[in-house]
């Protein structure tokens, strides 16, 4: 049946992350066809590398990308379940002779979702304005993404115009062997991996591997997906409890989690203590920038961490809307040395341009080589700051009624920007309310010196975004 509000027909979300949407009521095996027939066009005929996560809907929308793209005169290279990094690697190390890539995923979004990451031949996800040139295109071929064809048997794809690689060897090469990464010595060290049962489960441990690190496994079994998740996708510290019972259990050095597919990264140390997502991008920067400074760009909602972190060494901090696109962009503008986002996102551009679980990871372990100290140690020499993050249903979002609300509520002198969303800024916390790129909902961001500061700032910004929104709904 279609999902139906209101006599419409719900669509899947496409915007510059990618396609998303719940598998059997937004997203259809019809959609991906349709799309992947779109993105072939859009830069085809040629090889199209194909990589998918562990969700059981991804074996039937992986034919259905394959027929699409078939369609579009394009040849498959099938790199089967992998991280989404290794896709957008495997793309860039074959620059001129892939043609780009597809990955099906929802990311860190629920079991029951599923969706579309489409790589551009340069090795990077869609900019903006290919976006905006891609949805034209679809527009034309009155892709409307609502699965009105849904229900009958679709064609099989051509197995003769299928090869397949292997993505996730050559990531973890092209990780290990670059110049940065070439002195690490973590011979001893032992971790554990939380995988989530997703697209990381033999990436992460055999990265780890290829260090010389000892190995536990933590819902690394891809097979065991079909029952969906283990835990909460997102990789944040209440979803990590058994990760952290192992490594108490075991005594180990710490550990690594990965979401759904694997381009997001947090770490435990050696206690038990998650570090939290905010702290990966941190680490990662205490790695990279003693040997590479320049600048290093963020998106709006990431911890103040990383502006301490990078003032440490002279390096400038520059702030883009939310998503990674927007992120890689102004890396590519300013020839920045490192970027990411405050979820666990770690782009290395000299390695991958895009988030990388597997570099994250990678730069945990070579700062811990580099400074001999324990997580924990390491966890208590970042600056304290903390994150509380709130999402509800979307409403209509009126920026300027927001910014004057906030200025009633708050009653102190406002740093305002509007780049995405609304953001304010106080002495020592922010707040971010802007609309998600892949959920349909408001995302309320705040950060203070104290939780409790954390927790009243982002209550504030609940309490306005819901008068706002009924405000909005009586006009």
């Amino acid at each position: 049946m279609e999902m139906v509000i209101m006599g419409a027909v719900q669509k899947p979300i496409f915007s510059v992350s990618g396609l998303r949407g719940v598998v059997g009521r937004t997203l259809f095996p019809e959609t991906v066809r349709d799309y992947a027939r779109g993105f072939g066009r859009l830069f085809g005929p040629g090889p199209i590398a194909l990589g998918r996560d562990t969700r059981a809907s991804g074996v039937t929308l992986v034919q259905s990308a394959i027929l699409g793209l078939q369609r579009a005169g394009c040849e498959v290279i099938d790199l089967g379940v992998c991280p989404t990094p290794a896709v957008v690697h495997f793309v860039s190390q074959h620059s001129g002779k892939v043609k780009g890539g597809v990955m099906i995923t929802a990311s860190h979004n629920p079991w029951e979702w599923n969706g579309m990451k489409f790589i551009s031949p340069h090795g990077r996800f869609l900019l903006p304005e290919e976006v905006t040139v891609f949805g034209a295109l679809l527009a034309r071929d009155q892709v409307s993404g609502d699965g009105a064809e849904h229900g009958g048997a679709m064609p099989a794809a051509d197995s003769s115009g299928i090869n397949r690689a292997d993505g996730v060897g050559a990531h973890i090469a092209g990780i290990t062997r670059s110049d940065i990464f070439t002195g690490i010595k973590a011979k001893g060290y032992r971790f554990a991996v939380d995988t989530v049962n997703g697209a990381a489960g033999v990436a992460g441990r055999e990265l780890l591997k290829a260090f010389g690190c000892e190995v536990v496994p933590v819902f690394c079994d891809g097979g065991a997906g079909e029952q969906g998740f283990p835990r909460g996708p997102e990789p944040i510290p209440e979803h990590l409890s058994t990760l952290c019972g192992v490594i108490k259990k075991e005594g180990l050095d710490g550990g690594f989690a990965f979401d759904p597919d694997g381009d997001r990264l947090s770490a435990v140390d050696e206690t038990g203590t998650p570090l939290g997502e905010e702290a990966t991008l941190a680490l990662a920067a205490q790695f990279v920038l003693p040997g590479r400074l320049g600048d290093v760009v963020v998106n709006l909602s990431t911890s103040r961490l990383i502006e301490d972190i990078c003032a440490r060494f002279d390096c400038p901090v520059v702030r883009t809307k939310v998503g990674e696109v927007w992120v890689v962009r102004e890396i590519i503008n300013r020839g920045a040395v490192l970027g990411g986002e405050g979820n666990g996102g770690v782009i290395l551009p000299e390695v991958n341009l895009t988030r990388d679980g597997l570099v994250a990871c990678a730069c945990i372990i070579g700062l811990m080589s580099v400074t001999s100290k324990t997580l924990s140690r390491l966890r208590q020499e970042l600056p304290e700051y903390h994150i509380v993050k709130k999402a509800v249903p979307i409403v209509n979002f009126a920026a300027d009624e927001v910014i004057c609300r906030l200025r009633r509520e708050m009653g102190e002198e406002l740093i305002v920007d509007s780049t995405e969303g609304v953001r304010v800024a106080g002495v020592d916390w922010w707040l971010h309310i802007r609309p998600s790129n892949t959920e349909p909902i408001i995302r309320i961001v705040a950060e203070a010196k104290t939780p409790a500061g954390a927790e009243m700032v982002v209550q504030t910004g609940l309490k306005v975004i819901t008068e706002v929104g009924e405000k909005q709904g009586e006009e």
